[in-house]
């Protein structure tokens, strides 16, 4: 947990270090919202800022105990921020497509609303455990 900011900030990497970012954001933000505020979005939101240091474009899902959602794509070496609903406080899992690679998923972390998770696609994707 990232100090300094007012809504709590989980840093998501795991050894493969995945996901996100997108050419644009196809997450829903507030209109003229800036999207790295720590006041940014609503209560039942979480935010997902990715970093792809991938050369493959990555399409993004998450899933927790409310089911699945796409997050949206995220271009090579691009960085995004997605904003999704979330009213649980359970656990929330990335699921990253590569395009022409492989599928991958992190661990689970808790994440409540309002809260923003960081997440990086490492550009050796596959050497980590959780690829297929």
């Amino acid at each position: 947990m990232k100090t300094g900011s007012r809504a709590p900030t989980y840093a998501l990497v795991a050894a493969c270090a995945l996901l996100l970012g997108a050419c644009g954001s196809t997450g829903r933000q507030l209109p003229g919202a800036d999207p790295f505020s720590p006041t940014a979005g609503t209560a039942a939101e979480i935010r997902v800022r990715v970093r792809n240091s991938n050369f493959y474009d990555a399409t993004l899902t998450a899933a927790g105990d409310m089911g699945q959602r796409r997050l949206g794509t995220v271009g090579g070496n691009q960085t995004s921020v997605f904003t999704t609903p979330w009213t649980a406080t359970g656990g929330l899992q990335i699921r990253v497509d590569l395009l022409a690679g492989p599928t991958c998923i992190t661990d689970a972390i808790t994440v409540s609303p309002g809260d923003m998770v960081e997440l990086e696609i490492l550009p050796d994707i596959r050497s980590s455990g959780t690829c297929r």
